[in-house]
């Protein structure tokens, strides 16, 4: 139930005579606190998505008040709304240019209207927003940890999502985490909601373990993933100590469902570090798909070294290239021409490593069965190395 901009117009704007006069497209942008600024100093302090309050009064000069909404936007804060009629009368053009090119909303209200009352108001809703966020935050939390409980909070879920709708789950992954504060990830996850722009969905964020997840409901699977891709745009360039690695889940129907999605999601992100993909999605993951979604990891180890166990203790013993060998064959489907132009050897070379693979696994290499196998062998390999 979080609170936009976009929100305040629609619940506040009548009775407080508000009026949006730039910056649009900026008005799905959240609110989560609101401030009365005065001076430049001040700025320094506020966080991504606080909404600026101001009278004026420091701001009188024409490049001060665009100085400041330069500053705010500099914040990653909400937008700014402006007390005219005493301190600032009129909104320069420029001014007005510069927020709708940057989306950052400007709103005007007059002078007739009391500031601490707005605040008042704004912020007794940004705190009942963030209690509800909060508490369907941690019944999220808590599913995750025991799927059996989404049914009983399934009333509690219903005041920020549609239960019975589509759900998607992003998995992030934050580097240098470790020593951060509650505060400090607090405010990370503040910028990366930021980051994300706009979330023409109902959803949630918050952090689970050492992941910062994202529920989305009833948004498009390619529209997710391409405001995903803007994000991780914007944060490789404002987060450089911090790079982001991204697993996105598939969309599942009803909200019972959803713990298959934050599976996949993790699954996805498991894959793209060990392939170096900073955001990948479980879709895109073919045969890994299974593979990656086997919890018991010591399963996979002992199959690959089941298979593969007798060409090991070889190359070990004899410092040769048979299992290399092995895996190129598998993948050029026997052709010893592209086997020996992949490992830079001779066709005789390849020739007899072949017959001693042959020889060494009791197998003439032609049933699909077995070649699958291998194949799946090689597969394990990769994902564990």
């Amino acid at each position: 139930m979080s609170l936009s901009i976009e929100d305040i117009l629609v619940q506040c704007g009548e009775n407080y005579k508000l009026n949006l006069v730039a910056g649009h497209e900026g008005c799905t942008g959240l609110v989560e606190w609101v401030h009365l600024v005065e001076d430049f100093k001040v700025i320094q302090f506020l966080w991504p998505n606080d909404l600026a309050m101001t009278l004026g009064m420091g701001f009188q000069e024409e490049d001060d008040l665009l100085n400041c909404i330069k500053k705010l936007a500099s914040r990653h804060c909400s937008g700014l709304i402006i007390n005219t009629g005493k301190y600032v009368n009129e909104i320069p053009q420029h001014i007005i240019d510069y927020c709708n090119e940057n989306q950052f909303p400007l709103i005007l209200m007059p002078w007739e209207i009391h500031v601490t009352t707005v605040i008042r108001d704004i912020s007794v809703r940004c705190m009942y927003a963030q209690k509800e966020d909060q508490l369907v935050g941690q019944r999220l939390i808590e599913a995750f940890k025991d799927p059996d409980v989404i049914d009983a909070y399934r009333n509690d879920f219903m005041t920020s999502f549609d239960v019975e709708g589509k759900f998607q789950v992003l998995m992030i992954q934050v580097e240098n985490t470790e020593d951060m504060t509650p505060i400090q990830l607090q405010r990370l996850a503040s910028r990366i909601r930021y980051y994300f722009d706009r979330i023409d969905a109902m959803y949630q964020m918050f952090w689970y373990n050492t992941y910062l997840v994202l529920v989305v409901n009833n948004m498009p699977e390619d529209e997710l993933h391409e405001i995903t891709k803007r994000m991780y745009r914007k944060a490789m360039v404002k987060l450089e100590n911090n790079p982001l690695h991204i697993g996105i889940g598939t969309q599942v129907k009803d909200i019972r469902n959803i713990i298959t999605s934050a599976k996949r999601a993790k699954a996805a992100l498991k894959y793209g570090l060990i392939f170096e993909k900073d955001i990948y999605a479980f879709k895109d993951m073919k045969q890994y798909q299974i593979l990656f979604m086997v919890e018991d990891t010591l399963l996979l180890d002992e199959f690959y070294h089941e298979k593969l166990k007798n060409i090991l203790e070889y190359d070990l013993k004899h410092n040769t290239e048979l299992e290399k060998t092995l895996y190129y064959y598998i993948k050029h489907n026997g052709s010893i021409q592209k086997i020996a132009e992949s490992l830079f050897a001779h066709r005789n070379t390849i020739n007899y490593r072949i017959a001693k693979i042959k020889e060494i696994l009791d197998s003439d290499l032609t049933q699909q069965e077995e070649l699958f196998q291998y194949s799946l062998a090689f597969y394990i390999k990769k994902m564990r190395k």
